[in-house]
């Protein structure tokens, strides 16, 4: 298959024709790449719900317990803060600051859903800001499946929402 020819003459003796080894290694090469096994990506199945095109005031209204619920606010420098109060009572001192830590979301998602009414309807309503990362969305969706909360929204923060949480982080609120 691969020949090594030697050129001969006075000037070149000794000088080997490596044409043939190139040709060796790109051979090797092709077959490492045939037989190597890539990485799956891992995904994390997200369900969406479908879209009503009814008006809002004629769609199904579900009525969702304050107790069954927990929404997590998504914030600057990886600060992240949860509420468990009516979207209409919602102040800066309702604003709980935890981390993303074993002792931090995950204790308060676990501790807010062992003490909900009904277990089977917990759901967990996660509202970044404009200063989130995906780094936080990917870290609080982790949240989501270790603590099996399979029911969770990702919603945009309501106006009351926003003027508690930079109440809270002690800015002023950004014009719209």
């Amino acid at each position: 298959m691969a020949e090594v020819v030697v050129k001969g003459g006075p000037k070149k003796a000794g000088k080997p024709d490596m044409t043939p080894m190139v040709d060796l290694g790109f051979l090797l090469i092709t077959f490492f790449i045939y037989t190597t096994t890539f990485s799956k990506p891992n995904i994390m199945g997200f369900a969406t719900p479908k879209k009503d095109d009814k008006p809002p005031e004629e769609q199904e209204q579900v009525d969702v317990k304050v107790s069954n619920t927990i929404t997590i606010l998504l914030g600057e420098d990886d600060r992240v803060f949860w509420y468990q109060v009516p979207l209409k009572e919602v102040t800066a001192e309702d604003l709980n600051e935890t981390d993303y830590s074993a002792d931090g979301i995950r204790k308060a998602i676990l501790t807010k859903k062992a003490g909900a009414i009904t277990p089977e309807n917990w759901t967990v309503i996660i509202k970044p800001t404009d200063d989130a990362t995906w780094k936080n969305a990917v870290d609080i969706l982790d949240e989501m499946a270790i603590t099996e909360s399979d029911k969770k929204a990702v919603v945009d923060l309501q106006k009351v929402e926003k003027e508690a949480y930079y109440t809270k982080i002690g800015k002023p609120m950004p014009e719209e």
